[in-house]
């Protein structure tokens, strides 16, 4: 393999590197984001969704959880808001 192959190979393993530590750090600052409930009238700047957890209780459900996103809005700041989610994954007819 050449020094110019080499060369390449270590940026490309560089530049994942770096992806996955912001995308970790963002995740982080996420955590310590503090968490607020969407309301109707909430004027909401998300430019880049990050997370969507879903938090049930059990692994089937059938009617409505808890669900948080978590965001970076347009001056990059992360936030967080819960929200009510229809959870229909238990539901049977």
């Amino acid at each position: 393999m050449n020094v110019n192959m080499k060369t390449m190979k270590l940026i490309l393993a560089m530049t994942v590197f770096a992806s996955a530590a912001t995308a970790m750090a963002e995740t982080n600052n996420a955590e310590t984001s503090e968490v607020k409930p969407y309301r109707y009238s909430m004027n909401l700047d998300i430019a880049e969704l990050i997370k969507v957890e879903y938090l049930r209780s059990a692994p089937a459900h059938c009617g409505v959880i808890p669900a948080r996103m978590t965001y970076k809005d347009s001056s990059g700041a992360i936030g967080v808001i819960e929200y009510l989610y229809p959870d229909t994954t238990g539901c049977t007819d």
